[in-house]
């Protein structure tokens, strides 16, 4: 992304043209040197902070009246404390990497029906901090340079913002998981799934392992909607260049895992297998098992009735250099009555995705995205029943996810 878009002009040209300094930094948008008064009546500089949603296109008007605040909490002249602004105070210091903050106010008129700009959503606070400045200093607020804009370029993986993580205040959240190199392995139906979730998140780089093609029944239990200009594409590649709209750093590798080149998931920091032949994932798996390398397994099987109703079982079984010796008692590793089912195509997209999901959120637990009470390895969804079993606990009750910073 270039050091200033050109869509931000109109977006920051207020700020510039009021004298003040301001500053882009991903999606946020801090206003420097603002002169507050802390409770011992002594002046000082603080930052306000706003969210900033923008594209190569478009600018988001602001969706909230609330922003952060980095400096000492504002008081009035005589130092009793600006009350009307206070929210809470920001956990861990830091609204997102290199954005301090220490407190989050909310404040606005009555009658309040929505900002059209950042700079009428700054300068509201602005003017309820500095007013009680000037009366300590008049001359406070006087620009002492001409107005300055720095756009600092977005470090994140998304060809977007994330919008959602800054939205709902849980980017230092969601940071838990960037930098990490994720590889799934099986793309045809419960794979797919894992990287639809997988590419929502900040991590860094997600590495696809199928040697098939994408035929027309694949396009019923995958996600998105599929066009007939797909089908006969590999797998990898049709899944690539659908998410590489919104996620870069997707690579395709067409070719199945064999003893030939399962070396190559020793580099992951986190494996995804989503593989339906038993002496594949036992291939892969204890490859995994051997490197040190914490995984997550899918399976599913799935049997017709004589009433012609389906029953069926989702599982998620991870292993972690602390916890793998039950892996292959829950792993089915032949060529099993579930196999044969897969043969027959019962695949259900609805239990591909659960599938899925109930892997990319253990795997969110793992790296401390989710809170986890229970560091369970084993975890099966039984249609007929509803039901949902956890198992294979971790002998260590208290562990900590492992830090990948």
């Amino acid at each position: 992304m270039s050091a200033k878009p050109a869509v931000l002009e109109s977006a920051l040209a207020p700020f510039v043209a009021a004298g003040l300094r301001v500053s882009v930094q991903g999606s946020y948008l801090l206003l420097h040197d603002v002169p507050v008064v802390d409770h011992q009546r002594q002046l000082r500089l603080g930052t306000l902070i706003a969210t900033l949603v923008y594209t190569d296109s478009q600018v988001t008007p602001p969706a909230t009246h609330q922003v952060w605040f980095d400096g000492p909490f504002p008081s009035f002249a005589n130092g009793a404390p600006l009350e009307q602004l206070r929210h809470s105070e920001v956990a861990g210091g830091l609204v997102a990497p290199e954005v301090p903050a220490i407190y989050f106010f909310s404040n606005k008129n009555e009658g309040w029906t929505g900002y059209a700009t950042h700079f009428d959503q700054l300068m509201h606070y602005w003017r309820i901090i500095t007013d009680q400045a000037r009366v300590i200093d008049p001359q406070c607020t006087q620009p002492l340079a001409a107005g300055s804009v720095q756009v600092e370029a977005r470090k994140d993986p998304f060809r977007y913002p994330d919008a959602s993580s800054t939205r709902g205040r849980f980017e230092m959240v969601s940071q838990k998981l960037a930098k990490l190199r994720i590889a799934i392995v099986g793309m045809g139906g419960t794979g797919s799934y894992v990287l639809d979730q997988v590419a929502k998140t900040p991590v860094n780089e997600i590495h696809l392992f199928d040697g098939d093609v994408f035929e027309v029944h694949n396009a019923f239990r995958a996600p998105s909607a599929a066009c007939e200009a797909d089908f006969g594409k590999m797998k990898v590649a049709h899944f690539r260049d659908m998410y590489d709209a919104m996620h870069t750093g997707i690579v395709a590798h067409p070719a199945y895992i064999t003893e030939a080149n399962v070396g190559l998931l020793a580099q992951f920091d986190f494996v995804f297998v989503c593989i339906d032949k038993g002496p594949a994932r036992k291939l892969v798996c204890a490859h995994l098992i051997d490197c040190g390398v914490t995984f997550i397994d899918c399976g599913m099987d799935m049997s017709l009735s004589k009433k012609e109703q389906i029953y069926g079982t989702c599982r998620v079984t991870m292993a972690s250099p602390t916890m793998r010796k039950h892996f292959f008692e829950r792993a089915p590793t032949m060529e099993d009555a579930g196999d044969a089912l897969y043969d027959q195509n019962i695949q259900i997209a609805d239990a591909n995705a659960l599938n899925a999901i109930l892997a990319v959120m253990r795997w969110k637990q793992h790296f401390g995205f989710y809170a986890m009470n229970w560091d369970w390895h084993q975890l099966e969804f039984v249609t007929n029943t509803m039901a949902l079993a956890r198992s294979e606990k971790s002998e260590d009750q208290n562990a900590t996810p492992p830090d990948h910073a």
